[in-house]
């Protein structure tokens, strides 16, 4: 006890209050974050755009209402089996979505049928304000000739016995015309597809598709969770599949399931297959349980905090961090590897505290450099790398403290076991004699001409490819689609023709003004499109139908007289279709009184007041011409026009841009600490050996034929934290064989543990893992020869 707490173990106290810590933010967060949340949707992992506030407002509105949405169509030669196979699964999944057992619902909603009843709300919010939210057709007709109109809501009321229109309510069958309008801007927020026999259907290419649509809630669209609603869509869909019937599933939510599932298999089979060729190479390195245990639990450790650290300042960890993550149990290894080389093979270190005294330079030295670079990462606006930075930043840290606090309180072994078999084997048994002064000369000589060999062969590739050396981001390399969701997705943008991808922001002085500068837009629009003044029109074009309402008042009598009222009734009638048409309120975007489905698609479109100034969306469906739009925006100070999939890459370059100045301010930072610490001779040499890596990074790149994009430059940075701690291990143990096997135990863990995220599927995870495997590699090379 009396050892516990002397002052030689003040970086134990350290690590107590280190770990303590994060664990105690994690269950302080816990609650307020609803549980333990683990993302894998690879939409939320994308930087936002550049476009300003507004647009990021409005991205992060559209991406959540849409985020969420799903299309399933069953589609068959024949119309009618393909309907029975749509609602036999509608009712499956209505089924279990009323399951009150689980205390959750995994729909927010989900339609088959288009019936009248369905749109009970709105019938009945159009019904209480048909004179102000005139159809603007509808209006220009009354306002040329009010009596035409008159007559041929006559026409209607007697063409048609099964009308629904009540004569003593809506003489002039309004709320139909109304309600037509209000069906159509429904229509165009979703699929392209048309009423038939109750369903909404298309037949294309020989083949009916009858759309069922719905939208998971937070617990069914839930990642890597039992509760996700997808694996039911599928169990109700796929048996259906008989007979010439097939399901095509169109979603991101379909995309992110595949994804976090991919996710979670690569994090499992990657850690498995990573820990356990460390473990074998521990086990055979030294013979005894104490260094394999002990590393596998400072390991534990290292992986532990970072993951609850991470939760606990996002709320989530995203599947792609922890992916990332398995690549730290090579790095994190590192710092008990070189404590646990000189407890089992330095005899003339007696204690733990002078093996922590022989290492806490080139330990502190490496945790600096490798530091340094994720702290910076930490400053880019972009939520995923800032999680990879602070997981690796953690991570790093818990491991340093672990070999600096913890390990050293361990018991060293007796003095004849203070061996390592391997090392002894590979030196013959010398292992403590200095090098042969003609063999060190000789291995200077063969390092020199093997790294100006390497030099020169990586300028001249870059030089004879110099047209591959392009830095390109892309959004579409982010994900790629395949097999049948691949097939799907393409059908079903086909078919139902709905990718809102791209947007206009209005903008305005208030909420009139932003309103009325829309609705002049709107006859400009060449696709298909929701907007908000399309489901709640401007004050000024709510009087306006005001008082075209007011100009059929004059054939009020004789409308009321047509439809078999008597003449006593008619007064009062007509007294009562004055007072509605007078005294009807203006309704706005925000009104309670708006039908729920009518709120869902004002959420996406509708921003309002951002630091002084209101927005809105105008949404297409598509874009069939994006030029247009642009020019559209170009004329009109107050209009812009947002592609996210380009803005979004557009975004990655600035990120990469960021990085790279990040990566020239992490070089004067390290150059300045290892300045303190070496002359400049040693330090040029020091701070060269990651400038050669990121050559054969990209060499590496260009020979794959990859772009230098986002992720590799990422890596990059990172290699110059990370190759930097051979070098310095290697300066501060000049001719220690020791050393230099711990040195290449170090490099083999962590090639081994990037090496194996180099298989992942994820291109970003991918890129990053090939970039920081080739940069350690060349790294490594360069220390020892």
């Amino acid at each position: 006890m009396r050892r516990l707490f002397s002052k030689n173990n003040l970086f134990t106290f350290v690590w107590i209050a280190f770990h303590f810590s994060i664990v105690a933010a994690f269950f302080l967060t816990l609650k307020s974050y609803g549980g333990l949340n683990l993302d894998a949707d690879f939409t939320t992992m994308l930087p936002g755009t550049n476009a300003g506030r507004a647009a990021e407002i409005a991205e992060q509105s559209i991406t959540k209402s849409s985020g969420n949405a799903i299309f399933i169509l069953s589609s068959n030669e024949d119309f009618s089996k393909a309907k029975v196979a749509a609602e036999t699964a509608f009712r499956q999944l209505k089924k279990l979505d009323e399951d009150s057992s689980r205390g959750y619902r995994k729909f927010n909603s989900i339609s088959l049928y288009t019936d009248i009843e369905s749109y009970s709300d709105v019938q009945k919010f159009i019904a209480e304000n048909r004179y102000t939210l005139l159809e603007p057709d509808v209006r220009s007709q009354i306002e040329e000739d009010p009596q035409s109109f008159s007559e041929s809501a006559l026409a209607k009321f007697f063409g048609f016995s099964m009308s629904s229109a009540d004569p003593e309510q809506d003489p002039f069958m309004l709320d139909s015309l109304n309600f037509q309008r209000y069906l159509s801007a429904l229509s165009d927020s979703g699929a392209a597809l048309s009423p038939k026999d109750g369903v909404l259907s298309r037949f294309f290419e020989g083949r009916w598709y009858v759309l069922i649509r719905a939208e998971l809630s937070v617990e069914g669209a839930r990642l890597a969770n039992k509760s996700n609603a997808v694996p039911d869509i599928y169990d109700a869909c796929f048996p259906l599949e008989v007979d010439g019937t097939r399901f095509v599933f169109f979603g991101t939510p379909f995309h992110s399931f595949k994804s976090s599932s991919n996710a979670v298999w690569e994090v499992k089979i990657i850690s498995a297959v990573t820990i356990a060729i460390i473990v074998a190479i521990l086990f055979v390195v030294f013979r005894s349980l104490v260094p394999l245990v002990w590393s596998v639990l400072a390991l534990g450790a290292s992986m532990g905090t970072a993951f609850l650290a991470t939760h606990a300042i996002f709320g989530n960890v995203h599947m792609i961090g922890m992916i990332f993550g398995t690549s730290l149990i090579g790095t994190c290894i590192d710092y008990s590897l070189h404590f646990f080389i000189n407890w089992k093979g330095s005899p003339n270190l007696k204690t733990g505290e002078q093996i922590r005294r022989h290492l806490i330079n080139g330990l502190f030295l490496s945790l600096v450099s490798t530091e340094i670079c994720y702290l910076l990462l930490m400053f880019a606006p972009f939520a995923m790398l800032k999680q990879i930075a602070l997981f690796s930043f953690v991570g790093i840290m818990s491991s340093f403290l672990t070999t600096v606090g913890i390990l050293p309180l361990l018991k060293i072994p007796k003095a004849e076991s203070r061996k390592i078999p391997v090392l002894e084997t590979i030196f013959r048994g010398r292992v403590e004699e200095p090098e042969d002064p003609r063999q060190k000369k000789i291995r200077k000589r063969i390092g020199k001409v093997f790294i100006t060999l390497g030099f020169a062969a990586t300028i001249g590739i870059l030089a004879y490819r110099h047209e591959d050396v392009r830095i390109v981001n892309n959004l579409s390399n982010l994900y790629t689609m395949e097999g049948r969701l691949k097939d799907d997705s393409i059908m079903a943008f086909r078919v139902i023709e709905y990718d809102p991808t791209s947007w206009l922001i209005v903008s305005g002085d208030s909420e009139q003004d932003v309103l009325e500068r829309e609705e002049r837009i709107l006859p400009k629009m060449r696709d298909s499109f929701v907007s908000t003044s399309r489901l709640v029109p401007s004050v000024s074009e709510q009087k306006r139908s005001v008082r075209a309402a007011e100009r059929l008042l004059e054939f009020a009598d004789e409308q009321f007289s047509y439809l078999g009222f008597e003449d006593f009734e008619i007064p009062e009638l007509k007294k009562r279709l004055e007072s509605e048409i007078s005294g009807g309120k203006f309704v706005s975007p925000g009104d309670d009184s708006l039908p729920e489905n009518l709120k869902s698609i004002l959420k996406m479109v509708w921003i309002g007041e951002v630091d002084g100034k209101y927005y809105s969306v105008i949404l297409p469906s598509s874009v069939s011409d994006e030029e247009y739009y642009i020019s559209l925006a170009e004329s009109d100070e107050n209009l812009f026009f947002v592609n996210k999939i380009k803005d979004v890459s557009r975004g990655l370059d600035d990120l990469t841009a960021m990085i790279v100045k990040m990566f020239a301010l992490a070089f004067v930072l390290i150059v300045v600490v290892m300045k303190f610490f070496y002359n400049f001779r040693d330090t040029f040499k020091i701070v060269t050996i990651p400038l050669i890596s990121i050559l054969v990074i990209t060499t590496t790149f260009v020979l794959k034929g990859l772009p230098i994009e986002f992720f590799c430059i990422t890596g990059a940075i990172l290699v110059f934290g990370l190759g930097l701690d051979y070098v310095v291990y290697k300066r501060q143990n000049k001719g220690s064989k020791t050393e230099s096997f711990a040195i290449t135990l170090s490099f083999l863990t962590t090639a081994i543990s990037f090496g194996a995220v180099v298989f992942s599927t994820f291109v970003p995870v991918h890129s990053l893992g090939l970039s920081i495997f080739s940069g350690i590699t060349a790294a490594f090379l360069c220390t020892m020869l």
